[in-house]
């Protein structure tokens, strides 16, 4: 690490955005593992690191009606291990326990997560399919916009997200042996009255399918499924994963998926 750089162990949201205005070139630091993907690149570029995991506010889990909060600074690990998570919302405990190696669930958390530009494509469908608000210290955001507007501006922090609770959802991907990111995942959700579909491709961008899920919301079978339900230009060729092998992959597990909450 280079020396220059100055250690912050606020204990409140507004300490932390406080020195983050007055440092020159700074980075929130919650578990940690954005940190490790940026050490041969530009660490010794960061003035000062400021450290988010005393705070407070930014943990807990608590459900209330059809609502799932959990805070910003909770872990993969922990999240998957809640029972509260695993009553309301057993999809997200399972999606949860599915992201990186034991470390990666045991450091990394949903805030820093859902903040990075370049992971968490899991976290991303769960946002997308069970309608999530994101909280922040300057706003609140939904799901389908925080993503249309390019995510956090700066110095902004997440501090929760509130997930709509689903009667029924479950989130299948396919990995590649090295890896636990998704090559291509799915995340089927039912409500009352609709349901979700949100996937996963292997530019880690995930994305709504609104003409199937006008399909499930006629017929919830996994036979409504073409190909043609998917929005253009969503899925793009890959050398190590063309079009054609993940619309297969989709198919695939949207059908297990449908299966599997019938």
């Amino acid at each position: 690490m280079n020396i220059s750089s100055t250690f912050h162990s606020p204990e409140t949201t507004a300490d932390a955005e406080a020195i983050y205005r007055e440092s020159k070139r700074p980075i929130y630091l919650s578990g940690g593992q954005e940190v490790v993907l940026r050490l041969q690149h530009d660490l010794e570029h960061i003035s000062d690191l400021i450290d988010l995991s005393n705070i407070d506010e930014l943990h807990g889990v608590h459900a209330e009606g059809s609502t799932l909060s959990i805070g910003a600074g909770e872990n993969h690990a922990a999240i998957a291990g809640s029972a509260v998570v695993a009553h309301t919302a057993p999809v997200l405990s399972e999606l949860a326990s599915s992201i990186g190696d034991s470390q990666t669930r045991n450091r990394g958390t949903i805030g820093g997560a859902i903040a990075s530009k370049t992971r968490s494509s899991d976290w991303n469908a769960a946002l997308l399919a069970l309608d999530a608000v994101i909280h922040t210290t300057k706003t609140s955001h939904m799901a389908e916009g925080y993503f249309a507007n390019g995510g956090l501006t700066e110095g902004e922090l997440i501090t929760r997200i509130c997930f709509e609770i689903p009667s029924q959802g479950i989130y299948l991907k396919h990995t590649r042996a090295s890896s636990t990111d998704a090559v291509v995942g799915v995340l089927v959700s039912r409500f009352e009255k609709r349901c979700r579909v949100a996937i996963v491709g292997a530019q880690r961008v995930a994305f709504l399918c609104p003409a199937l899920e006008a399909a499930l919301g006629t017929r919830f079978h996994p036979n409504v499924y073409d190909h043609s339900h998917i929005p253009d230009n969503m899925l793009r060729e890959k050398p190590d994963a063309s079009l054609e092998y993940q619309l297969n992959l989709v198919e695939i597990l949207f059908k297990r998926a449908i299966h599997s909450c019938a």
